[in-house]
């Protein structure tokens, strides 16, 4: 089987081709020279919103893995234009170039952001989509482009959408870092962990290992035409994870407490038993342990 992966120079990616190299053949697209050992050589540099280039990287493709998007909710918020391009003509482009190349299934890697404040929590597939963001609104508004292509043109999709995962192969120097490498960072430097709020709103974590798991599962599944949350299932305080840091840490750390963000959610938490039924998947990196592989 042939796949090709979108966003191939991305820690996502990375675990990818790490878990599908062996038994299928991968290549990547994207705008950035991947770093990690098992992407070398196999990532095409372009961009997804040149369709020539679309067409041509996922010729002979049996499967398209969409990863590549802007992922900052605040960058979305300073440039909604920029996130739009990306996320959403982006989108639309790789699955034109999945129409023309007659690709067999697009697996389309969306965003718990989707459903905005809960209503209810955990949170299952069918809790009302209501982004808060200018991210959630894009990646939204790509799922309705894939679930659009799929009647029109008999593809073959499905739309996963992630909790808030991490891994070490995460950008400590970006701006944009999502809390735990944030705190990693921190913490190797010596510096103090910053808690906006009272560090009581909860996220579902989960290590990219994990996604890269179910993706590729869905990948060689004859499973079709469905959405999956994928997350722990398992909710933890912003306050209990600076304190698993300075469990893990062999130096003493110092927690300080930040003003909260206005347009913070306050607790998301996934209710995952869809893809264990229909795909046998559960997540096997309990967070301690992800947390201790920033450390190796």
């Amino acid at each position: 089987m042939k796949v090709l992966i979108t966003g191939g120079s991305g820690q996502l990616a990375s675990y990818l081709f790490e878990k599908m190299k062996d038994d299928y053949d991968v290549t990547g697209i994207d705008t950035r020279l991947p770093i990690h050992e098992a992407a070398m050589g196999r990532v095409i540099n372009a961009d997804i919103r040149d369709l020539d280039a679309m067409i041509k990287a996922s010729r002979d493709s049996d499967v398209i893995i969409h990863t590549a998007a802007q992922v900052s909710v605040q960058r979305s918020t300073e440039n909604p234009s920029y996130d739009a391009d990306i996320n959403v003509m982006g989108t639309i482009n790789t699955l034109k170039a999945a129409m023309e190349s007659e690709v067999g299934k697009f697996i389309y890697i969306s965003s718990a952001a989707v459903y905005g404040d809960p209503q209810y929590v955990p949170i299952d597939e069918a809790h009302p989509l209501d982004p808060k963001s200018f991210y959630g609104v894009s990646k939204l508004c790509g799922e309705y482009y894939v679930r659009a292509f799929g009647s029109t043109f008999d593809l073959d999709w499905i739309i996963i959408r992630p909790f808030n995962f991490y891994s070490p192969r995460a950008d400590p120097s970006s701006p944009y870092s999502g809390v735990i490498t944030k705190f990693a960072q921190a913490t190797k430097e010596g510096n103090r962990l910053c808690i906006e709020g009272d560090g009581l709103q909860t996220r579902d974590f989960l290590h990219a290992k994990d996604v890269a798991r179910l993706v590729s599962i869905a990948a060689s599944s004859e499973v079709s035409g469905e959405t999956f949350n994928c997350g722990s299932g398992e909710k933890t305080s912003i306050r209990e994870l600076a304190d698993l840091f300075s469990t893990i840490s062999p130096e003493k750390v110092e927690v300080v407490h930040t003003a909260p963000r206005t347009s913070d959610i306050r607790d998301s938490v996934g209710e995952v038993s869809k893809a264990e039924r229909l795909l046998g998947f559960r997540t096997k990196v309990g967070l301690e342990e992800g947390l201790r592989d920033f450390f190796q």
